[in-house]
């Protein structure tokens, strides 16, 4: 098990290091406006560097957690260990540019579901989701979630985490998740608590990065028929 400030703190130095790259292309952007870039594999890169500060098992991007269904497409990043279950798996959603709010939190809410299956089946002992957004989708994000149940689970913060029936996944909204391999047994309810906040800005992007830890409670239970 990782140190819960190790995880944050690889967390922040990652962000900082994102913040340095868009600084470093700060110019280039305003001199060519309609370049369009991508952090994601930036913060997983920066990510896994952190992590393997210090520490002799290795930390890996794009890593597998099973052998088949959605525990065989990679995982953003993993802390291995010297057993067959690994110590820590992070899986990274950076919004693209766009309006398109919902379609981001439905697909952050299945990276979330495809973590809790990994503790849940004893692929992985901790599990944690980085959200990167801007401004205003967390704006957004309360007032859709008071509507659509299951949405709340990103809106967890430090000292009142969120925990949801899992039975919520039965609607056909998310039929992609379990037609992408997603297990329709899962822990009874799903989990979040937010670990830890950062920005990144410049003048042509503005993102707020949140991690939350994520887990299932209680036994398994079917979501589907």
């Amino acid at each position: 098990m990782l140190e819960p400030e190790a995880v944050q703190a690889a967390f922040l130095a990652a962000a900082g290091e994102v913040q340095a790259l868009m600084n470093h292309l700060g110019l280039a952007a305003r001199s060519a406006p309609t370049a369009k870039l991508v952090f994601e594999a930036d913060l997983c890169s920066s990510l896994r560097r952190a992590l393997q500060f210090g520490r002799q098992e290795t930390v890996s991007v794009d890593t597998v957690l099973g052998k088949a269904g959605v525990l065989g497409k990679p995982t953003d990043v993993v802390v291995a260990a010297k057993t067959k279950t690994a110590q820590l798996a992070i899986e990274v959603q950076w919004h693209p540019r766009g309006e398109d709010h919902a379609g981001f939190a439905q697909a952050a809410i299945g990276d979330l579901a495809r973590l809790v299956l990994a503790r849940s089946r004893d692929a992985v002992e901790q599990a944690a989701l980085i959200v990167g957004a801007p401004a205003r989708f967390w704006r957004w994000l309360p007032q859709y979630a008071e509507d659509h149940i299951g949405f709340e689970l990103l809106n967890a913060d430090s000292e009142t985490p969120a925990s949801v029936k899992s039975d919520f996944l039965a609607g056909g909204t998310w039929d992609p998740l379990f037609q992408g391999g997603l297990d329709a047994e899962l822990p009874d309810r799903l989990w979040t608590q937010l670990l830890q906040k950062a920005d990144v800005t410049s003048p042509w992007a503005e993102m707020e990065l949140r991690m939350l830890e994520v887990k299932g409670l209680g036994a398994a239970t079917r979501v589907r028929g």
